[in-house]
């Protein structure tokens, strides 16, 4: 207990002053103010070799050994110069907000760049749950050009929410393994993590219409826009999704418009929470997430309706937003699923 109560307080203490000394920020550039610097494995056993040398010589009163101790101690240094020459300079610039979904990989794109070359560089998360070090993968680069890199570095999220990933570790030990240069830079990194799609059967979901006199109407999950009938064209929104763009017409040059169906216009449908065929709110939230792709991908008007009766203690919860279509309406509605525990307890 003590060990670990030691451990926790020397890395509160660590984390509080690489704060100060390596802010968080989009871009960084390495220089002698966020560079760390020190022998790996092999470079002690050959710091503990010359030292050995060094006392032979002395004690036999020797000068070819003493030269030789000096030559490698200095070779040694030259070593450490050279290693820190090599990972200095280089530029580091990254988003901050990614999305995706659990379980699933999540690429954050990184660019570097570099005003000469430089080698072995190893890109990583400094921090990782144990459960989740075997999945994270690191990118290794042999050679980094003059110019910009974009590199792709993936990251596995277990469960949904908003994810702090932490800071980047990027690593090199050029040249000789005697040493190895570091830095760890914070780009403030917040995912959002979807639930994991689940897919639902078509005859296990009711779903809800928009009128009150249609309410005992059952319409089905597999209702798409291509059982409608169709209506007109209209001009083409941004954020409508792809699969109701005319392209017909759009190849004959005659402009962008998106199709509009009958049904579609008549009604509006509700994904509801309350109405997910299982007891586990994470299989209704990946139920719902399911859906929202499918209605999304298929562009139809949806609504989703989160709202709980007693959940945790809370006699009446009520997150609804409106229906929609498009991308951005896609988005929000994901978004509401993966922080469905924060806006609960917010309430």
């Amino acid at each position: 207990m003590a060990a670990n109560s030691f451990k926790s307080f020397f890395y509160h203490r660590f984390d509080a002053w690489l704060k100060r000394r390596v802010p968080s920020r989009s871009h960084h550039q390495l220089s002698r103010k966020n560079i760390f610097i020190m022998p790996t494995k092999f470079g002690f056993a050959y710091l503990f070799f010359v030292f050995l040398l060094f006392l032979l010589a002395t004690n036999y009163q020797n000068n070819i050994i003493m030269l030789m101790s000096y030559l490698l101690a200095s070779f040694f240094i030259s070593v450490m110069m050279h290693s820190f020459y090599n990972f200095s300079g280089l530029g580091f610039k990254s988003t901050i907000k990614h999305s995706g979904f659990a379980k699933q990989t999540i690429n954050i794109p990184i660019t570097i760049t570099a005003a000469k070359q430089h080698f072995d560089l190893t890109l990583s998360f400094a921090k990782q749950p144990k459960h989740l070090k075997q999945q994270q993968q690191k990118i290794y680069l042999e050679q980094c050009h003059a110019g910009n890199t974009d590199l792709i570095l993936p990251y596995v999220a277990k469960q949904r929410g908003t994810v702090d990933i932490g800071r980047i570790k990027i690593a090199s030990e050029y040249s000789f393994g005697l040493f190895i240069s570091w830095a760890v830079l914070d780009f403030s990194h917040q995912i959002t993590v979807y639930p994991q799609p689940k897919k639902i059967i078509t005859n296990q979901y009711r779903l809800a219409g928009q009128d009150d006199h249609n309410a005992n109407t059952t319409n089905y999950a597999n209702q798409s826009a291509g059982l409608d009938d169709f209506a007109e064209l209209k001009d083409y929104v941004l954020g409508e999704s792809r699969a109701r763009i005319a392209w017909k017409q759009f190849a004959r040059g005659q402009g962008r418009y998106t199709k509009h169906y009958q049904s579609q216009q008549g009604s509006l449908h509700w994904l509801k929470l309350s109405e997910m065929p299982s007891v586990s709110l994470e299989s209704q939230l990946s139920y719902l997430c399911y859906l929202v792709l499918e209605y999304s991908h298929s562009g139809q008007h949806f609504g989703l309706d989160l709202t709980v009766n007693g959940h945790s203690g809370v006699s009446d919860v009520y997150k609804k937003i409106a229906p929609d279509l498009g991308f951005l309406h896609q988005s929000a509605c994901l978004t509401a699923l993966a922080n469905f525990n924060q806006w609960v307890r917010e309430s």
